[in-house]
């Protein structure tokens, strides 16, 4: 993506398409997704309609963007993961942000260039009016290299680009002061500890760490504490798959704790999967293990590389730190709005020169309407009027455009005051124009009016990695009697009450060598003809009432070695410390 904008050229030409080609605003009716990605692809993208598409979707998702740069209406998909409808069922348009990116095309605040065949113009980058990189994060992928860009609460970013604007030395330490970290569309914690925090945004990646959120449910204005409530999951993370990783713990029991799972989450992206747990569980323990086995964890790549104008204007990619970052969007907007001011003040200028010649006619309107009566023409009339009053040809076309017969004095009176106000305004711009400090002074005010206009809460929460139990994963396991089966073929599984040992199912010419008495929470050690001891735990041997599976899937023997014997950690079947002591030692 492009530091200045931060959009990738299909984005930039799919929102131009919508605001220049199609007149695509907030109040105006929606149109077809169809038509906004053939004309993005037929004018300006001559590539694969689908991934226009793509990426028209994301920029819709307010899952996927912290400030969603397009309304959609339709099916734009959903945080189950589940893909939008084709493009000619959905339809769209700008949101009122997003205007914010192109508002300024007008004044010519950017350069522009042809299209892939030369048959219109497109912009270069967009005169974004806030730092959408930093506002709305973004993904990419190129040779060798790639950016992974979260988002970030809009707040906060133009408290740091003001911070910047008023002490331009300002370290990306300093400006932490105001950006505290990502901000996801979907909440989450982030548990990354704030010093580390720190050092990614300095060096311009590193890993941050997100947690899901939750609470217990409630009852009448009470709390269930048999019921926990995950209202926030981390950026990224699909409820769909999400749902079948927590449903497969609980069917499994690999969590004895967690009783049952729902997904009670609305259309509205409100979500809620609700946790049904043992009464009396501790919540803090079911929590732990599963941000530990599923991605109610998950770890988001910072790599903040894209591309950055150099001396010359050409885009070159380089990771840059959070002050580098906010430095190059300022930079870009104080090219921006200086531009616009000129073009304003060129307007004005033209204006002012126009207005001053309906003044110098004014001052002598008998003998303007005397010299046009007698001319022959237009032009005739031109020259001769060119030839009595010290105007220039472009003064005398807007004259005579005028209708100066039909002109009242209070219309004269009118076109006076408008000279008055444009040239007071006029040398207000100038006045911006020539002094840095007050053309920063406008980009501070303008973004500050933009802040209270878009501002919202900050939904991610920001924490430590001591905000939560550590995982323990002898918590999990649920106490039960059970008993180690081991035939000759080295076959091994779990098995609850045995009646006879004859009656053990086993494979064709295996026989059962060893049937050990435990629970799940021991370990076995088995025995080998080598000498060498190996202990597994009971848990990870499968409870079966089939074969098994191989020991040696567990673990690896020695050539020729085999299990000659094997025994549990199980006090109830373990010899005493005394009957050990007074045991001859071995030969």
């Amino acid at each position: 993506p492009d530091v200045r904008d931060g959009l990738k050229p299909v984005q930039r030409r799919i929102l131009y398409v919508m605001y220049h080609d199609l007149s695509l605003g907030p109040e105006t009716k929606f149109k077809k997704c169809a038509k906004i990605v053939g004309d993005t692809t037929g004018t300006y993208h001559p590539h694969g309609g689908a991934a226009v598409y793509e990426a028209l979707v994301r920029l819709a998702q307010d899952f996927t963007y912290r400030e969603p740069l397009i309304d959609p209406q339709g099916n734009f998909g959903n945080l189950m993961g589940l893909p939008a409808a084709a493009d000619r069922y959905t339809e769209a348009r700008l949101t009122k942000l997003s205007q914010r990116l192109m508002s300024e095309l007008r004044y010519q605040t950017v350069d522009t260039r042809p299209n892939y065949d030369g048959t219109k113009q497109e912009p270069v980058v967009l005169p974004a009016q806030f730092p959408n990189l930093l506002v709305n994060g973004t993904q990419g992928i190129a040779v060798g290299m790639a950016t992974n860009m979260p988002p970030h609460n809009l707040d906060e970013i133009i408290r740091g680009c003001v911070q910047l604007i008023q002490n331009p030395e300002a370290s990306t330490r300093q400006l932490m002061r105001s950006i505290k970290g990502p901000d996801f569309p979907l909440g989450g914690r982030i548990v990354t500890d704030t010093e580390e925090l720190k050092t990614i945004y300095e060096e311009g990646r590193g890993t941050i760490k997100v947690r899901a959120e939750w609470k217990f449910d409630e009852e009448n204005g009470k709390p269930v504490k048999n019921r926990l409530v995950i209202y926030s999951i981390p950026y990224g993370v699909e409820t769909g798959p999400l749902m079948n990783a927590l449903g497969e713990i609980c069917q499994s029991r690999k969590l004895p704790q967690l009783m049952e799972v729902a997904d009670e989450s609305d259309r509205n992206a409100t979500l809620r999967i609700v946790l049904h747990i043992k009464q009396g569980a501790d919540p803090e323990t079911v929590m732990a293990y599963l941000y530990k086995q599923t991605r109610l964890e998950d770890n988001f790549s910072y790599n903040a590389t894209c591309l950055v104008p150099d001396e010359h204007g050409s885009l070159l990619p380089k990771r840059c730190d959070l002050a580098e970052l906010l430095s190059h969007f300022l930079n870009f907007r104080f090219d921006t709005v200086k531009r616009r001011f000129e073009y304003l003040l060129e307007q004005l200028e033209r204006r002012i020169h126009i207005l001053t010649g309906f003044t110098i006619v004014f001052d002598g309107l008998d003998k303007a309407l005397k010299i046009i009566r007698a001319s022959e023409g237009k032009q005739d009339a031109g020259v001769k009027l060119r030839a009595a009053f010290p105007l220039d040809e472009i003064q005398t076309t807007a004259i005579l455009d005028l209708a100066l017969y039909r002109i009242s004095t209070l219309e004269i009176d009118d076109i006076r005051q408008e000279l008055a106000e444009k040239e007071k305004e006029a040398k207000r711009i100038r006045g911006i124009l020539k002094s840095k400090s007050k053309l920063w002074g406008e980009i501070e005010s303008e973004l500050t009016a933009l802040q209270k206009e878009f501002k919202s809460p900050r939904r991610t929460e920001l924490g430590s990695s001591e905000d939560i139990a550590e995982f323990d994963p002898q918590a999990y396991i649920l106490r039960e009697n059970t008993n180690v089966v081991l035939t000759s073929e080295g076959w091994v599984r779990r098995v609850g009450k045995i009646s006879a040992i004859d009656k053990l199912r086993v494979r064709d010419g295996e026989t059962v060598t060893a049937a050990v008495p435990c629970t799940t929470l021991d370990n076995v050690m088995f025995f080998c003809s080598d000498g060498t001891v190996y202990t597994l735990p009971v848990d990870q041997i499968p409870a079966s009432t089939g074969y098994g599976e191989p020991l040696s899937k567990h673990i690896k023997l020695s050539d020729g070695a085999s299990v000659v014997g094997s025994i549990s950690t199980d006090s109830r079947f373990t010899p005493e410390d005394e009957e050990l002591e007074d045991s001859p030692p071995a030969p």
